[in-house]
């Protein structure tokens, strides 16, 4: 009879346990810290065990990148200074993300190139519709300094030189994903139940399952309205990356010409007005949505297709395009 009651103790004692450790669970405060970086403001929201430190050490993680990617300072400022004089070693972190960006952007069809910035420099873009829209002629100038077969990776000696006096490495479109994506790494390897990375909206990755349980809910803008288009579930690992001409623009005689530029003719398109895109990393999502955004209409279907990615588009007509994946998870609940 004492060893039954005995049993029967053991047996309610880890009841009480796992339906404590559940609420304790379900009771869990996500730690949220915000920080400056990449021209935006990136927030981290995470809750598990030790929430707080991690955050900090991905935080931390993020803006060392930031200062590797930099083009006002550091190596890739120094690539820029000297373009056309000589090669420029640089840290192998920095050679092997490089390495991977130009096989990425090949892959792109060329429609994501980070050489754009002497472009992107011509065209002056500013916020709220200020900037310079150049000529012509000078574009068609330009347009040779971004050339990526004029750069040289010398793996051996861990160089970059960029061939021609003037040419630009344009990290902007790409940096923030990688970091993104290095800070998802730290939150998980640290153990977080859930976490989500947002880097200025235009920029999310999510880990784990939201406060409460389920898919962390995303609100995807749209780029005229202030009602959202709809909002996004997402499992842990998915990221979403967006591309819109709603920041970085110059207003012309009634046209908004967007920051994101086609490489190879030198303006921004015309029918569109943002792109989001879904992949499995930050990454990937970031660079595709400047891809789709500036490829020529006909390529942009295959681009999304070819890379098994999933992807919302808004035209100029105010039109909402999905591919089917896209549009099976698009809801209209709250977001998180």
């Amino acid at each position: 009879m004492k060893r039954k009651h005995g049993l029967m103790v053991i047996l309610a004692l880890l009841i009480i346990g796992i339906t404590a450790l559940v609420f304790q669970q379900r009771r869990q405060v996500p730690v949220e810290e915000r920080r400056f970086l990449f021209g935006t403001l990136i927030r981290i929201t995470a809750y598990g065990p030790g929430a707080s430190a991690a955050v900090e050490s991905a935080l931390g993680e993020m803006e060392r990148i930031h200062s590797l990617t930099s083009q006002t300072d550091g190596s890739v400022a120094r690539i820029n200074e000297q373009a056309g004089k000589t090669p420029v070693h640089v840290e192998p972190e920095l050679f092997a993300f490089l390495q991977k960006v130009f096989r990425m952007a090949e892959d792109s069809g060329g429609y994501f190139n980070p050489m754009i910035g002497a472009l992107v420099e011509l065209w002056d873009f500013d916020y709220e519709g200020k900037g310079r829209i150049p000529s012509a002629a000078e574009i068609r100038q330009i347009l040779p300094l971004t050339d990526q077969k004029q750069v040289a990776l010398d793996e051996k000696m861990q160089t970059v030189f960029l061939k021609e006096s003037g040419m630009k490495i344009d990290l902007s479109g790409v940096a923030k994903g990688y970091a993104i994506d290095r800070a998802w790494e730290i939150l998980k390897n640290k153990g977080m139940t859930g976490a989500l990375i947002d880097g200025g909206e235009s920029s999310i990755r999510v880990l784990g399952e939201r406060p409460g349980g389920g898919p962390w809910r995303i609100a995807v803008s749209h780029p005229r309205q202030s009602e959202w288009i709809g909002i996004v579930q997402l499992t842990s690992g998915q990221a979403l990356g967006t591309s819109a001409d709603t920041e970085h623009y110059i207003e012309s005689n009634g046209r908004r010409y967007s920051h994101l530029l086609n490489p190879f003719t030198g303006y921004p398109p015309e029918d569109l007005l943002a792109v989001t895109i879904m992949a499995d990393s930050a990454l990937i999502a970031d660079l595709y949505s400047t891809a789709v955004f500036v490829a020529a209409a006909a390529d942009r279907g295959e681009l999304v297709a070819s890379h098994g990615l999933e992807a919302l588009m808004v035209d100029s007509r105010l039109k909402v395009v999905t591919t089917p994946g896209m549009e099976a998870i698009l809801k209209t609940e709250q977001a998180d």
